[in-house]
């Protein structure tokens, strides 16, 4: 049950600031954020079983991630990898309003996902299980596996401490550690209320801190997660988008 927590424009410094956990069977081979040497450009992690990503950014300003949508599989099963999503996107130079309408035309290629996309200048959301292509107004927001700003705990609270911080505190090193503390949460016993998962199989394997300042300095950390929560590399990455 992945987590998405972003901020567009959140304040007068940043343009753009992401807190999100990949939760993933441990077993599935994957590798942490870097430079892909097929793509010079991307700065991701990888799913080295179909080859895209579930979040990243690139050197040319774009920002990509997406997440499954909890449902039954449908059947038959569709045939394309929702990783290829992103992976295309930041790749390409299109502007990102006619990448969701292009998508839009094969929504059905894909089991249920959610799209983040940012192009450097706008910010839009769209999910295959809702149809409509949303552009993202300066604020707050949460994803998971459900819709755009559900009404899952971790979602509505997430959103909110992410405002919080970002109001509170405009040193960058310390709004990355805030932010890796708030994704952290093993939430309580409501049900969809803890941000971070772990188990002997299956649970959180990469947290990640992205923040874009307005003049385009980007800071990227990735911190890697083993079976039963063990903390593994953390990896860090600064660059002038």
């Amino acid at each position: 049950m992945c987590l998405i927590l972003f901020g567009v424009q959140p304040n007068q410094n940043l343009r753009l600031v992401v807190a999100a956990n990949r939760d993933e069977f441990y077993g599935r081979p994957a590798s942490r954020a870097h430079y892909w040497p097929d793509h010079p450009g991307v700065l991701a992690g990888r799913d080295l079983q179909m080859k895209g990503t579930w979040l990243g950014i690139s050197k040319n300003g774009r920002f990509a991630a997406v997440t499954n949508f909890r449902e039954t599989p449908p059947e038959p099963i569709p045939p394309r990898s929702r990783g290829d999503l992103t992976t295309e996107f930041l790749t390409s130079d299109r502007p990102v309003e006619d990448y969701i309408n292009e998508i839009q035309g094969r929504f059905d290629e894909y089991r249920g996902f959610n799209l983040i996309l940012d192009d450097g200048m706008d910010t839009y959301y769209y999910s295959n299980r809702a149809q409509d292509v949303i552009r993202l107004e300066p604020g707050f927001y949460g994803l998971s596996n459900q819709l755009l700003d559900c009404d899952w705990p971790k979602v509505i609270k997430g959103r909110e401490k992410l405002s919080q911080l970002t109001a509170d505190i405009s040193d960058i090193d310390t709004l990355h550690l805030e932010l890796f503390n708030l994704l952290e949460d093993k939430g309580d016993e409501e049900a969809f209320s803890n941000s971070f998962i772990a188990t002997a199989e299956y649970g959180t394997c990469a947290a990640t801190v992205l923040t874009i300042t307005r003049d385009g300095q980007a800071r990227f950390q990735e911190q890697g997660f083993s079976e039963n929560g063990r903390i593994e590399q953390l990896k860090s990455y600064r660059l002038a988008l």
